[in-house]
């Protein structure tokens, strides 16, 4: 198969995937009466959040002389799509509504995922320069404060009383779907999320092989592309549908996890030494995301605002392909 059909029928997977993905996720949140912020920051997090975890692990498992570096990028590079480009994306669907033009997600829930980020993520680039004996502890740290995370996202919040739409799999049905229903169908978008940025990574990666892209730049641009389309995609079907903090808490639920877990991964399962693009890329990262806490850390922000959080990713990537894949060599 070509690496464009690759590229083209993974990119169909995930967008179906996301809508299934989206649809059910709101069902469990509901059926578990959890509050919108924390669906979006735990449920639909660790479901999107399965792409960019599978990635470096099965990179590690390989063996393959450029596991590392795709771990490496997947750590640096995932968190500064997704807060960069996945945030400006929510923006402009914020801009494109009829309603209102101002993002209104959950000020505490905001407060609590881009905190636990910015704390975990400043380990993560801290580690760099220390022994490895000591990266492995501050890995397990980061493994206890997302669990004491999520047992602050569990325990803030009213449980949303609004039934969603109908469940896809069953929607000409009236009435709840039953329970298993609503597991098969988020078991198989999941599966499809999955396999669908599995396919577009391998398009994208015999693309970028074919211009002979360094493998840590490849991981930081090309692969978080893929793997990142799941909450962007959801991000902006939650916009539309008006639950904001289901947006935005799948954004930064996701970067928070992202930062702990695969964190976690990095810094215990890699040599982690970044080069000179990756520690740029984690700078970048950590500004947006303090940006990003600055302007809705009491709730609100206008469309406009968030398609700033952008710039720094697209910036970067310009400056990469300007200097042709050697930016800092």
């Amino acid at each position: 198969m070509t690496p464009a059909l690759l590229f083209a029928g993974g990119l169909v997977l995930i967008v179906a995937a996301s809508e299934l993905f989206t649809n059910a996720v709101e069902w469990a949140g509901y059926r578990l009466k959890l509050a919108s912020g924390a669906t979006g920051s735990l449920l639909a997090a660790l479901g999107t959040s399965l792409p960019e975890t599978v990635v470096p692990v099965v990179a590690l498992i390989s063996g393959e002389p450029s596991a590392a570096s795709v771990a490496t990028g997947a750590v640096l590079g995932s968190a500064f799509l997704l807060l960069g480009v996945g945030t400006a994306v929510t923006g402009a669907a914020v801009l494109l509504r009829r309603s209102r033009r101002r993002l209104e997600p959950q000020a505490g829930q905001v407060r609590r995922d881009l905190g636990l980020f910015i704390g975990g993520f400043s380990v993560v680039l801290v580690a760099i320069i220390l022994p490895r004996p000591l990266r492995i502890v501050l890995g397990i740290c980061l493994l206890v404060a997302y669990a004491l995370y999520v047992r602050a996202t569990l325990a803030g919040g009213a449980p949303s009383e609004a039934a969603p739409e109908p469940l896809h799999l069953v929607r000409w049905r009236d009435g709840e779907p039953a329970s298993r229903l609503i597991g098969v169908q988020l078991v198989g978008a999941v599966a499809m999320l999955v396999l669908g940025s599995e396919l577009f990574v391998r398009g994208l990666n015999d693309v970028a092989s074919s211009l002979h892209t360094n493998p840590l730049t490849l991981a930081l641009i090309v692969i978080p592309v893929a793997t990142e389309l799941p909450e962007t995609l959801n991000s902006v079907l939650w916009v539309r549908s008006h639950d904001d903090a289901l947006a935005f808490g799948n954004v930064a639920g996701s970067a928070a996890f992202q930062a702990c877990i695969l964190g976690f991964i990095g810094l215990s399962f890699t040599p982690w030494r970044p080069d000179f693009n990756g520690v740029l890329s984690g700078l970048l990262t950590l500004g947006v995301a303090v940006y990003l806490l600055a302007l809705l850390h009491r709730g609100s922000a206008h469309g406009r605002w968030l398609l700033l959080a952008g710039l720094p990713w697209v910036g970067y990537v310009v400056a990469e392909i300007v200097a042709g894949g050697r930016l800092g060599s």
